[in-house]
């Protein structure tokens, strides 16, 4: 039976699925390369076609876990039938939502081992997310909805909160919970120059 040979490109998406999920359950420090490849059941050298080290699918795996939030925020920057205000607060939905779930990016770099993916990811973040969000406060400046004098160095600010929601919000207790969620809610309306009734971040959360 002929052997299928497949196209470079989905070999090496293989690779950084695999890597991923070993990370997620390991931890990037815990992981070998001879556990991805073994986890795909290739050879070891097969991994240095595609890669030149585990730093190397690291960022591979950073840059995967950063192109789901940039196509989905390029979807938004182009949409327009969504004011600025209404499209942060999505965003802040989202963050929300993804800092809580089961298997969060949160989760994912807090796991022992993943310090140097965190940082990693911290500083793709800034080159990939942070210009896509800078153009919606910036939407919102333009309609007059956010008094933000400096959006570029607002929203720099605002990456640092958004990247620690995890461990800000985790909590068991309910009342906690929302106490949390009503204070970032009043900060970042201050931030943003808009009423602090104009703010609501629970979205599907709501029922939490």
């Amino acid at each position: 039976m002929a052997r299928i040979t497949k196209d470079p490109e989905t070999r090496k998406k293989e690779f950084i699925e695999a890597a991923r999920e070993l990370f997620m359950e390991k931890g990037f420090e815990q992981t070998s390369i001879s556990d991805i490849t073994g986890r795909l059941g290739m050879s070891h050298g097969s991994f240095f076609y595609y890669f030149k080290s585990k730093n190397d699918v690291m960022k591979a795996v950073i840059y995967d876990i950063l192109n789901e939030w940039k196509e989905f925020m390029d979807n938004l920057v182009a949409d327009e039938e969504m004011n600025g205000l209404e499209k942060m607060q999505l965003i802040l939905q989202m963050s929300i939502e993804r800092s809580t779930v089961k298997q969060s990016i949160n989760e994912f770099f807090e796991k022992e081992g993943n310090a140097a993916m965190h940082q990693e990811y911290r500083k793709r973040s800034q080159e990939i997310i942070t210009p896509l969000i800078t153009e919606i406060v910036e939407q919102g400046v333009e309609e007059e909805i956010f008094d933000v004098e400096f959006p570029k160095e607002t929203v720099e600010y605002m990456g640092y909160i958004l990247q620690n929601l995890g461990s800000s919000l985790r909590t068991s207790n309910v009342h906690e919970y929302r106490r949390k969620i009503r204070a970032l809610e009043i900060f970042l309306a201050r931030v943003a120059g808009i009423g602090e009734n104009e703010l609501s971040l629970l979205g599907s959360e709501a029922n939490r």
